[in-house]
């Protein structure tokens, strides 16, 4: 059973089985959708579709951090994954159905550097390049080397945003950031780069986490480093930056030692609590200068190994170590409390090796025509919940029922929820489920009541993370709109889309002037509020 939206679009209330019709998703346009484009542009005013609701209250800027950029010229050392790419910015400005749209490359030394050579400078990427007779020689190793050092090596702050410091436009210091510790600052009303972010020089900082969370009741940030001082092992320090915090300033939550390091991209928070997962996925990085400095071909599995589990107190530092199964995962979606000693803590499973192998672009420029069902961010794995007991110390996995029987429905990463949720008991979250690269849906997953799971779907219609915006007086969990960056294959052209959240149908679509490349993550900023527009001057000419 389909409820209709157009000749191509549903919204899936039951079974789906649209592939065993011919001639649908043949991924028209997909190559399109991974097309470079820096070009620079600010303002421009967007029309809405004919019909279009936009709810009246709609306000703030939401800006989108994704890959824009592969090549500098030169056919020599292009990015061979196109998370590599480096970043462009891209913002929305509302006010009511007023739209204003910008779009600007961010500005980061290397990136600078390497426009200005015309090819990619010596730098530390996540990829190694396609050809062998193009990788770092030994002087360009020294190079990167040094840049290690001096915290200088990588600096693309692709794929997310966040914002530390003051709730306000004119004080807010709004961050790009990548797992990295050096996130580049930019002004959020014009997109310009205003620096690169870092901490300080001393304990020796090699990571950062790209998902700052927001505390539960407050307006600060949460997050976590991996530092080391001369002597003595590498650690974690789990870090508080309160709206009077500089980025070189956090306050220390606590500090403590893993079993092993894993690559981690997100957390969870609870009221009381931050959680962080070790998966057996480790990077050894006394092996990069062999690896030709390339993060991601360093990825390894560490086989028998289980998960080990962190639980810190964000009242006293204090640190609980449990383990679970093997899992790996890029984005955890929420965790709460229901007692003081026990955590509900929901995630989306990945494939480790999808760090590396995913979004190669020999890989992901040729999805198949028919589907598998396998190539997917997830693979076998479905949306996971673990409940965690501080006292036993055990740690239960489970799964949530799929009541309308779609393969979309628990297959989701990318998730996001209603912020005024994070860390408490909530209902509803939002994802991307992927399969073979081009057959992408929107996924509305209720774990309260699965009868209510909605799914959005449009044939070679290419989707991207969305983002909720509540209400000002909401009557329910739901009650809002979410945001979506759609490529249509068809018109290769991206559009802006609104979707109402009880229903989960689109409310409001808008084609951009400029496309939006496959892109990574976004956020919604309140108080970067356009105000009401002003008119626009008139022109007169002078009289002769």
């Amino acid at each position: 059973h389909l409820t209709m939206q157009t000749s191509t679009a549903c919204v899936i209330t039951l079974p789906l089985l649209i592939f065993s019709r011919a001639g649908l998703a043949e991924n028209v346009g997909w190559k399109d959708y991974l097309q470079e484009n820096p070009v620079e542009f600010h303002d421009l005013p967007l029309t809405w579709e004919p019909g279009a609701k936009v709810p009246a209250w709609l306000s703030g800027t939401y800006v989108r951090n994704g890959p824009a950029q592969i090549s500098f010229g030169s056919t020599r050392r292009v990015l061979s994954s196109w998370i590599d790419g480096y970043a462009k910015l891209h913002s929305f400005k509302f006010y009511g159905d007023v739209v204003l749209y910008s779009g600007k490359m961010l500005e980061s030394p290397n990136y600078l550097a390497s426009v200005e050579a015309g090819e990619l400078i010596p730098q530390t990427t996540l990829t190694k390049f396609s050809k062998e007779d193009e990788e770092w020689n030994f002087w360009e190793k020294i190079q990167i080397l040094y840049k290690v050092i001096v915290g200088k090596a990588f600096d693309n702050n692709n794929p997310a945003v966040w914002r530390i410091g003051e709730q306000s436009e004119e004080n807010g210091i709004y961050l790009a950031t990548t797992d990295s510790p050096v996130p580049m600052r930019f002004n959020i009303s014009d997109l310009s780069s205003l620096g690169i972010q870092g901490p300080d020089l001393y304990p020796m900082t090699y990571s950062g986490c790209a998902h700052y969370l927001r505390e539960v009741g407050t307006d600060n940030s949460i997050s976590f480093m991996r530092k080391q001082y001369l002597t003595g092992d590498m650690f974690i320090e789990v870090q508080r930056y309160r709206p009077e915090s500089s980025y070189e300033s956090p306050e220390v939550i606590s500090t403590f030692v893993p079993d092993k390091f894993s690559t981690i991209h997100s957390f969870s928070i609870t009221e009381e609590f931050a959680v962080f997962f070790f998966y057996p996925a480790v990077v050894d990085a006394m092996k990069y200068f062999s690896a030709n400095f390339h993060i991601f071909e360093l990825i390894e599995w560490m086989a028998g190994e289980d998960t080990d589990v962190y639980v810190v107190s964000l009242r006293n530092g204090s640190v609980t170590r449990l383990t679970t199964g093997p899992v790996y995962s890029l984005h955890h979606a929420n965790a709460y409390q229901t007692s003081q000693d026990e955590i509900i803590l929901d995630l989306c499973p990945s494939r480790y090796s999808g760090l590396r192998d995913y979004l190669k672009l020999e890989n992901m420029l040729y999805p198949p025509e028919e589907p598998s069902w396998e190539q997917s961010t997830n693979h076998d794995s479905e949306f996971t919940r673990y409940t965690i007991n501080l006292t036993s110390r055990q740690i239960q996995r489970t799964h949530f029922e799929n009541s309308i029987d779609s393969p979309w429905i628990n297959r989701f990463d990318f998730p996001v929820i209603n912020e005024r949720f994070r860390g408490r008991y909530y209902c509803t979250v939002y994802g991307v489920t992927a399969f073979d690269y081009s057959r992408t849906a929107l996924v509305k997953k209720n774990l309260c009541d699965p009868d209510e799971d909605k799914v959005w779907y449009t044939e070679n219609h290419y989707v991207s993370e969305m983002w909720f915006m509540e209400s000002p007086d909401p009557v329910s969990e739901d009650d809002g709109v979410l945001l979506s960056i759609i490529f249509d294959g068809e018109r290769k052209q991206s559009y802006l889309m609104l979707l109402d959240g009880p229903s989960f149908k689109p409310v409001a679509r808008s084609y951009l002037p400029h496309n939006i490349p496959w892109s990574g993550h976004g956020i919604h900023f309140p108080e970067a509020n356009l105000g009401e527009p002003k008119p626009s001057p008139v022109h007169v000419k002078d009289e002769l």
